[in-house]
């Protein structure tokens, strides 16, 4: 069946979440959030404020008692036998938060597990480093990326050497996180937002991006400043989420506002592989080393997807599905928008381990 997931955590980010990040090395969740506050709620003026929270949360996967959930849950034995709240403060606790500029996206560096970058409604990439001694978020650095705009999306590289960032102007940038992350590359080339950007993890001199103009755009990072192929006709709407498949070679995975998935092969953009409808506009897609998918479908809830199919859909958030990160194979966790909502989940009968 396509339900049978089952809620193990919630929390208010009081904030509208748009993005959450699991670091495997630390077992910590980063859950980013945007608010945008009138700044005079009884009058007419439009003027307004974009406010951002960070919060960390440790995830206890190594509790002999989770693992039972975990298998209990697979297993499809009744949920009664263990009372929430238990589950609920075993399995995960907040450790701090941190306001900042309204946050848009996340990653973890993972090769230094403890370094988090986030992008911001201010146009800025930082850096920041979790003080596991203090449980604190301190800001390492941070550069103004875009000069006008939000910064909208970022990912290392798989050494970890490098950041690609893209934003609400358009343009994708790759920095040095090593050298005051300056801009090594620009390309200025969607017509609108770039909502999404990637490395390619099969070939280190190609990143990609996505665009508002419904562009799926390939660089070749030994030539400046031009696009060197892509794909203006397949993606029906923008093309608002990427990764580079880590399962399958030269692949390359798009999400849109179409509602659909599509597989590349980032070595020719002139059609997709294949595609899949999942309902909802595709705002972060996830892997799972063995291949499966995790889903923030935006107005279609999270769903799960394996062997080119969706094989379990989420439905508990009741606004705009956003952030999404796995924590193991059968256990997700997600955010949404305007009901400011975390959550951990349980997805049943994985074939993987």
């Amino acid at each position: 069946g396509k339900s049978g997931c089952r809620t193990l955590y919630r929390f208010d980010t009081g904030y509208s979440a748009d993005s959450c990040e699991f670091s495997p090395g630390l077992g910590l969740l980063a859950t980013g959030t945007y608010q945008v506050n009138k700044l005079d709620p009884d009058s007419e003026s439009p003027q307004t404020e974009r406010l951002g929270r960070i919060y960390l949360h440790r995830i206890n996967l190594d509790d002999k008692f989770a693992q039972e959930h975990e298998k209990s849950a697979l297993n499809g034995a009744n949920e009664a036998e263990v009372s929430a709240d238990d589950i609920h403060d075993r399995l995960c606790g907040l450790l701090c938060q941190v306001d900042c500029p309204a946050v848009l996206d996340m990653k973890w560096n993972l090769k230094q597990s403890e370094v988090l970058g986030a992008v911001n409604a201010s146009g800025q990439l930082v850096l920041y480093r979790c003080e596991l001694q203090s449980e604190n978020l301190s800001l390492m650095k941070e550069r103004q990326v875009c000069q006008e705009g939000l910064a909208l999306a970022l990912e290392w590289n798989l050494d970890c050497d490098r950041i690609i960032v893209s934003d609400s102007k358009g343009a994708v940038r790759v920095v040095d996180p090593d050298r005051e992350l300056t801009v090594l590359h620009e390309y200025s080339c969607h017509g609108f937002e770039a909502w999404t950007c990637c490395f390619s993890a099969w070939d280190s001199n190609l990143v990609f991006s996505g665009g508002d103009d419904s562009s799926f755009n390939c660089y070749d990072l030994r030539v400046d400043d031009v696009v060197s192929r892509k794909n203006t006709k397949s993606h029906v709407a923008g093309v608002t989420a990427m990764i580079s498949d880590r399962c399958n070679q030269n692949q390359i995975i798009t999400g849109s506002y179409d509602e659909s998935l599509r597989w590349w092969d980032e070595r020719n953009l002139k059609s997709e592989l294949s595609s899949l409808e999942v309902g909802g506009g595709v705002w972060r897609i996830k892997q799972r080393p063995g291949g499966r998918l995790l889903i923030g479908a935006m107005h279609g809830g999270f769903c799960v997807v394996e062997g080119g199919d969706v094989v379990a859909r989420y439905t508990e958030h009741e606004s705009l599905a956003y952030g999404a990160d796995w924590l193991t194979d059968n256990l997700a966790a997600t955010s949404s928008f305007y009901d400011h909502l975390l959550t951990i989940w349980s997805i049943p009968g994985s074939g993987q381990q």
